[in-house]
């Protein structure tokens, strides 16, 4: 027999190639009454970026602005304050244009995490963190398999999780 379906990850970008993705977690939750994660990551700079902004901005405002930003996305995942506003406004705002905040749509509920760090250890510790039983990525058409950051990250996703992945391609 196969295992009901309770809880859902979904980890989105915001782009339109995770569109079809949410499309079908929309579906699965529907369907499961599966309670839905929407995750988003901030990815880290790479270094040489991280340096040259710190030399524009100045080691002491640099440092300023990271602080604050690790400050806020802690506070936001400890639940003490709410999450990032423009980052919960761009993913209201992808929710919208996607559906799911349709009357219609009847899945049993949404939490939305956002996270910062390496992208796809993020989204296997946020899995299992939540006990998820699925985890629904999207992928550009055609881009599942190449060289593209999106491609490895699902691609290391797949390699390091036990919990089923669907990756859905956009169209």
């Amino acid at each position: 027999m196969i295992k009901p379906i309770e809880f859902i990850l979904f980890a989105t970008d915001l782009t339109s190639n995770c569109q079809q993705a949410l499309n079908f977690t929309n579906a699965m939750a529907t369907r499961f009454q599966a309670t839905i994660y929407l995750l988003h990551v901030i990815k880290e700079l790479p270094g040489n970026v991280d340096g040259r902004l710190k030399g524009l901005l100045g080691r002491h405002k640099w440092e300023d602005l990271v602080n604050a930003q690790q400050a806020n996305v802690h506070r936001s995942l400890t639940g003490k304050t709410s999450v990032n506003k423009m980052v919960r406004d761009d993913i209201q705002n992808f929710c919208k244009m996607v559906g799911i905040d349709d009357p219609n749509f009847d899945a049993k509920s949404r939490e939305i995490l956002i996270s910062q760090g390496d992208v796809a250890e993020n989204i296997i510790t946020h899995a299992k963190d939540n006990n998820c039983d699925l985890i629904v990525m999207g992928a550009k058409a055609g881009g599942l398999f190449s060289k593209t950051s999106v491609g490895s990250i699902i691609k290391s996703v797949l390699k390091d999780t036990k919990i089923p992945v669907t990756v859905v391609p956009s169209t």
